[in-house]
């Protein structure tokens, strides 16, 4: 589901009934504050629903397959969610 037929949902679903920009719109603000609020607190909770959380990805030495040459990969650090088990 790409962020134009989630904004059709949430248009759908709404008691207001909105128009899709102004549900897009809504849902950027959203996921701007979530954006925040994890590089705040490394965590979001959401009750019955999930956790978004800040992993570091440790650094790994991998090989190209076409040369074979060693190639190092830094540490990053990615979003994670992980589903309450009322959700699966």
């Amino acid at each position: 589901m790409n962020k134009r037929n989630l904004a059709k949902l949430y248009s759908e679903m709404s008691p207001d009934r909105l128009s899709i920009i102004k549900a897009e719109d809504e849902i950027e603000e959203f996921l701007e504050t979530v954006k925040e609020a994890i590089f705040l607190d490394r965590e979001v909770k959401f009750p019955k629903r999930g956790t978004f959380e800040i992993l570091t990805r440790k650094p790994r030495v991998v090989s190209n397959p076409a040369t074979r040459e060693q190639m190092t990969i830094y540490p990053k650090k990615i979003i994670k969610f992980r589903a309450s088990k009322k959700i699966k």
